[in-house]
């Protein structure tokens, strides 16, 4: 009796955790509809998978909304940034061929910026759930966070790649694997924020 109720346990903790993972994708999903609320439904998804890392507290709707207004106006902001920023840096790519020779020096620079762009992406939303920082400190962090760890930014590269090839080949898995993507992106984060405090605390 004692080994069944142990297994039953373990059955609904998994059964609870698989629920909530496909919960989150599906509510950030949907607040991701309206297309400019993107960033801070992610932003609150985020910091629901920082909530499950630090208390293994796997609820979902409450916690999110009250991050998705908490941190509405500050990740909003930096997402219609972030895009127009994106958008000018794809337009000047689309023009390099136009500017002549002078493309050849400008080239190398936009791609250096496309990386630096790309790496600090890794690590803003993470950022922004981790730290009470403005948007200006969670770029400025994001980035040094992304060339210091340089390992778990290309790591988690890897991770966001291989997500695209699994719902390429499985497109069900869109039901749960942006929120899985999150939670091991944060987690790999986590253990970067962690060594952080603990060379600030010593």
């Amino acid at each position: 009796m004692k080994i069944m109720l142990r297994y039953d346990g373990k059955f609904f903790r998994i059964l609870e955790v698989v629920t909530a993972f496909f919960q989150l994708n599906v509510i950030w999903l949907l607040l991701c509809l309206p297309v400019v609320t993107i960033f801070p439904a992610t932003v609150a998804m985020y910091c629901v998978t920082r909530q499950w890392i630090l208390h293994k507290d796997f609820s979902v709707f409450r916690p999110f909304f009250q991050y998705f207004k908490e941190n509405f106006k500050q990740s909003f902001g930096l997402g219609i940034l972030w895009i127009v920023f994106c958008g000018l840096f794809a337009i000047d790519f689309i023009l390099l061929k136009n500017v002549g020779s002078f493309q050849y020096i400008l080239f190398p620079v936009l791609f250096l910026m496309g990386f630096l762009i790309l790496f600090t992406s890794i690590f803003i939303f993470p950022t922004i759930a981790n730290f009470n920082v403005n948007w200006l400190n969670a770029i400025k962090n994001s980035l040094f966070f992304s060339i210091r760890y340089l390992l778990t930014t290309l790591t988690a590269i890897l991770y966001i790649g291989l997500m695209a090839l699994i719902l390429f080949k499985w497109p069900i898995t869109f039901l749960f694997i942006f929120s899985l993507g999150a939670y091991s992106i944060y987690f790999l984060c986590h253990r970067v924020f962690t060594k952080i405090q603990l060379v600030k605390s010593s």
